[in-house]
This record gives structure tokens, C-alpha cells and sequence, in this order.
């Protein structure tokens, strides 16, 4: 990174953490999706369900109980939002060995694995702070969502399983720090092969896939490798800026979009192709209603891959009733904005990280662009669709 980057020693922690993680989450996912493990079951990974039936993995734990030791161990004085709670391993036994034996070398016993884990347990289930200090004001918390992208990550390498460590730092409520480690994402911005090949393994594809994005408040976005490559390592860090905001390479009318691979979560009612029908013109959606000029990955993987220049549009609108979580967005937040995109809710309203552990209830979606014209032109057409929408309900 540059001499002059703000904040290294808290980056070089971080991405130290985040590359622990990585490790271990590598060698967890596996390599198919559930469908092939329900046939062949004694090759799986353990999982249990979440209250909010979304599946978590080994990975999931390991990785945040490496995570939050390692930088509590280095600021101590730090406080933690992590999504995971040790809670859920009390009765579960076998899975509680399967993260220990995942986490070796870094724990010896389930009560100091617990321990890291729940570090992160300072909120309440509101997602209110727990933390009443008259000095709340000016803490440092750390945000994690140890494997964003849980679905990707079970979907497996060979099925285009993308997901990252998404680790940010916020002061006085303002994210200042973001990293995303994306162990699948293609090195290079031109390299659209998300799913792994047939002959692929961790060993012959450690240039070509694999990388850490690291950004600052005020500092700029970084691409690092995902781990050091010696000098091949070190000539592949990249600084990173949009695709230009202002149409001078691209009609906002080509504009890429960046999708997740299953409906429904991150598009309730089904406005992404509605939205992209607006921007795109006649021909947006292929035969089966799908945005044709789209890339589909997990995670905030995408916030990467637009920071990049890789695509220029993100749209997300899950179930009215869903509050998000501010590990889902933080370190992306700053991904995006330090490559000089722009993320806002999706009525553009400015993103607001500062009432505790979720975002504010009245934020009904996000949009993520690579900002200028382009995030004009998507909230616009979001107002358009959603003006639509109403007046066809109130027919019906």
C-alpha cells in the first residue's frame, strides 16, 4: 500500500485477519452445491439453521472466532458487531468439534473458541448497543460478517460459489475502513469465469483467483492479492476506480448490472427487471425474464466487482419487514465509495451507519453505482417502477 495511506497499521491488522480467515474458509467450502452432498452426505460440511432459516457453516464461526481474537488481541480496547453467537453450539456437540479442529491452530478448548465468537455479541436483538458508555459516541467498533455470502459459499467452487470476509472499522458511526477478502473472485477485472473449472485446485490458481480489497476513508480502493506472491505478489496491487460516472465510455443505457444468483432475498418483488427494462430499453431480459447485461455472484463480492470497474449497477430490495444489518453493507460502503462510486438507500437518501448494529427501519433498499449519471438514472427508474407497481395494486 501507498507510505502515505491513512490508517496502516489498523489495514495491516485487518487484512492479517481477514487472510486467516480466507484460509480457513477456503479449505471448508466445498467444492459442489447441496444438491450433490444430499446424494452423498458423507461428504459434507457441517451446517445447522439460524432462527431465520439461512444456513451457516463451520466456516461461519471458525472464521469470525479468528477474526475478532486476532485484531482484540492486537486493540484490545476495540468493540466488536459480529453476526455470529456461540449460543447456537451449546447443543451441538459434533459441529462445536468440527470448528475447533477448523480453527487449530488458533484455539485449544470450545470455552476460548466461545469466547472470540461471542466478542461480537454486543448488540441486542433489535440491534440496539449494549454498550451504554458515556464515551459510545467515539468508540471504535469493528463490523464482520465472517462468510457474506453464506449461500455462495455452500453452493461450492465448481457451481460459481462467490463470497467474501467483509471487515470494516467505524468511528463516531461512519465506516473509515473496509475490507472484502474474495477467495473466488478472478483476479482480473476481464476474467468472467466465477465458477470454478473442472481442473482448478488451490494450488494452480492462486494468480489468477483470489483478492483482498482494501479502502480508507480518504485513502483511495486497493486490490491486493489475496495472500503475498513475493514480487509477483507485490506487482500486483492495483489501485481501482469506477467505470466513469459521466458516459464517457459506457451510455448508462449499456450499464451492467450486478445480481444475485437466486431471486428473491435481494429482490422481494421481483423490481430488478422492471428497473433494468427502464435503463436497458426493449430486449433488457432474455426468455425467461432475466436481466441479460448481468453479472451474478454472492456477496459483497459485488461491491468489488463494481469498485473495479467491473459492472456499474447493484440494486437491493428484500421483504418491507427486513431491517438490514450494517455488516452487510459497512465494508462495502467503503469499498464503493473510495473507487468513486456512490451507495445510497434506494430512495437516495444518504446511508446512515450511526444507530447501532442495523440500519435505520425506514431504509427500504440499497443502490450501488459507480455513481454521477448512472445512480441518477437508477433511482429514477426505481421511482418509475414503483410508481407502476402502485397504481397497477390499486387496480387490482
Amino acid at each position: 500500500m501507498p507510505r502515505n495511506f491513512p490508517r496502516r497499521d489498523d489495514v495491516a491488522e485487518a487484512i492479517r485477519a481477514v487472510r486467516m480467515a480466507c484460509a480457513v474458509t477456503m479449505s471448508l467450502q466445498p467444492l459442489h452445491s447441496p444438491d450433490y452432498y444430499e446424494k452423498h452426505p458423507e461428504e459434507g460440511i457441517g451446517m445447522l439453521s439460524k432462527s431465520c432459516s439461512s444456513p451457516v457453516t463451520v466456516g461461519d464461526f471458525a472464521a469470525q472466532a479468528i477474526v475478532l481474537n486476532h485484531l482484540n488481541s492486537v486493540f484490545p480496547g476495540d468493540k466488536f458487531i459480529a453476526e455470529e453467537s456461540s449460543s447456537q453450539l451449546r447443543s451441538e456437540p459434533g459441529l462445536m468439534e468440527e470448528i475447533l479442529e477448523a480453527a487449530s491452530p488458533h484455539f485449544t478448548c470450545e470455552e476460548e473458541l466461545c469466547e472470540a465468537i461471542d466478542r461480537g455479541q454486543t448488540y441486542e436483538p433489535d440491534g440496539t448497543l449494549k454498550v451504554q458508555d458515556s464515551d459510545d459516541a467515539t468508540q471504535r467498533f469493528w463490523t464482520l460478517d465472517p462468510i457474506d455470502g453464506t449461500k455462495g459459499f455452500i453452493r461450492g467452487k465448481l457451481d460459481g460459489g462467490q463470497y467474501c470476509v467483509a471487515l470494516s472499522l467505524m468511528e463516531n458511526g461512519v465506516p473509515v475502513l473496509g475490507i472484502l477478502g474474495c477467495p473466488n473472485l478472478p483476479a482480473s477485472v476481464d476474467d468472467e469465469r466465477y465458477a470454478w473449472d473442472d481442473n482448478e485446485t488451490v494450488e494452480n490458481n492462486h494468480v489468477s483467483r483470489g483478492c483482498i480489497f482494501v479502502a480508507t476513508k480518504g485513502g483511495g480502493c486497493y486490490q491486493i492479492p489475496l495472500f503475498p506472491d513475493g514480487d509477483r505478489g507485490e506487482n500486483r496491487i492495483q489501485s481501482l476506480v469506477v467505470t466513469p460516472k459521466d458516459c464517457s465510455t459506457m451510455k448508462v443505457s449499456e450499464a451492467r448490472f450486478c445480481v444475485g444468483v437466486e431471486s428473491g432475498f435481494g429482490d422481494y418483488l421481483g423490481q430488478q427487471a422492471r428497473i433494468a427494462e427502464i435503463i436497458h430499453g426493449p430486449g433488457a431480459l432474455d426468455e425467461n425474464g432475466a436481466i441479460i447485461r448481468a453479472r451474478r455472484m454472492d456477496s459483497q463480492a459485488k461491491h468489488g466487482v463494481l469498485a473495479r470497474g467491473g459492472a456499474e449497477i447493484y440494486i437491493r430490495i428484500p421483504h418491507p419487514d427486513y431491517v438490514e444489518w450494517i455488516w452487510d453493507h459497512a465494508a462495502g460502503y467503503v469499498v464503493i465509495t473510495e473507487a468513486g462510486g456512490e451507495m445510497t438507500d434506494i430512495d437516495g437518501n444518504p446511508m446512515d451507519f450511526s444507530v447501532g448494529a442495523k440500519l435505520r427501519k425506514e431504509v427500504r433498499g440499497i443502490a450501488m453505482t459507480n455513481g454521477g449519471k448512472f445512480h441518477q438514472a437508477l433511482l429514477q427508474a426505481f421511482r418509475e417502477q414503483e410508481a407502476a407497481r402502485l397504481e397497477a395494486a390499486e387496480k387490482s
